[in-house]
């Protein structure tokens, strides 16, 4: 393909453990692309064993952006993903290569896709202390404030979604409208500032899915999960893992703590694990893309490169 030609952006999103990595990896060595992660959990540096990030081999051959780009103790939020992603697939496309942006955060997908609200600049002061008066209160005190100031948000975040919740109330402190109204506000950024998205959505037979699952969970903790964890955890990052890393890192703390023993926790982080991939999926049924059933990833990697090039 000549650099004039490139304007287009091939999409791949999908439930946890369903392959997407593989699949996005050989489509980009067919495509000449980079790739571009969509996993909120993989942008953390710290985190790595429990988020299943693409290995070292992997990454030396083909280029992936927004993967250990930040630390745990930053902020991170859907604004910025968007920014980000939409100006590296803008340097990607000049470059004459193909963006692969893929990954299974299915907000993070939507607002890349739709775009997302811009709210009138905050000052950062009152922005720490509205994050530390939320931080203090209990989660279902947060969803019961959100449930007076938004109803509307709260009808969509799940009672346990702290990170959502507390970002929802965030909004309500800090511009005195709720972010139900923000999300009314047309949007400035979405990857059509950069080229055309082409998206496609995987899925697979779901006992093959919660396989995949159960297994990857077991090489995880034979990969030295836990000491991961313990590491973590002694470095003071403890917080931050409760309310920021993945499914398992909670979990890990409390057997840490002496609250399980080893297979009590394996298999609720492989039950937990398995709802969270049933959830991504009934998201991205709501989403607008071509659905793809995995067999094998390579084979689909060259369907989903073909159907690219014709679209």
């Amino acid at each position: 393909m000549k650099k004039k030609e490139i304007s287009k952006i091939l999409v791949i999103g999908g439930p946890t453990g369903i392959g997407k990595s593989k699949v996005a990896f050989e489509a980009a060595i067919r495509l000449d692309g980079e790739i571009i992660s969509a996993d909120s959990m993989q942008f953390y540096r710290e985190t790595c064993i429990g988020t299943d990030k693409v290995s070292p081999e992997m990454r030396s051959r083909v280029v992936h952006h927004l993967v250990d780009c930040i630390s745990l103790a930053e902020s991170f939020d859907v604004s910025s993903f968007v920014r980000k992603a939409v100006s590296i697939a803008g340097q990607i496309l000049e470059g004459g290569r193909v963006p692969v942006v893929a990954g299974g955060s299915g907000l993070y997908l939507r607002s890349l896709l739709r775009g997302v609200f811009t709210m009138p600049p905050v000052d950062e002061e009152k922005k720490r202390e509205a994050r530390k008066i939320l931080a203090e209160k209990s989660t279902p005190d947060l969803y019961f404030g959100l449930n007076s100031a938004d109803p509307e948000a709260a009808s969509r975040i799940h009672k346990n979604d702290r990170k959502r919740i507390s970002r929802a109330l965030e909004v309500f402190m800090l511009t005195g409208k709720p972010i139900s109204f923000w999300h009314t506000v047309r949007p400035e950024d979405s990857i059509l500032k950069a080229g055309t998205p082409v998206y496609f959505i995987l899925t697979r037979k779901r006992e093959v899915m919660y396989n995949k699952i159960d297994l990857r969970v077991e090489e995880m903790f034979r990969s030295g999960w836990i000491d991961e964890v313990r590491r973590l955890k002694e470095e003071g990052l403890e917080k931050a893992l409760l309310h920021k890393a993945p499914i398992g890192y909670p979990e890990i703390l409390d057997f840490l703590a002496g609250k399980c023993g080893l297979e009590e926790l394996k298999e609720t982080v492989k039950r937990k694990t398995r709802v969270y991939a049933r959830k991504q999926l009934t998201w991205f049924r709501k989403e607008e893309g071509t659905w793809i059933e995995i067999e094998d990833e390579v084979k689909t990697a060259e369907k989903i490169s073909r159907l690219f090039l014709e679209a």
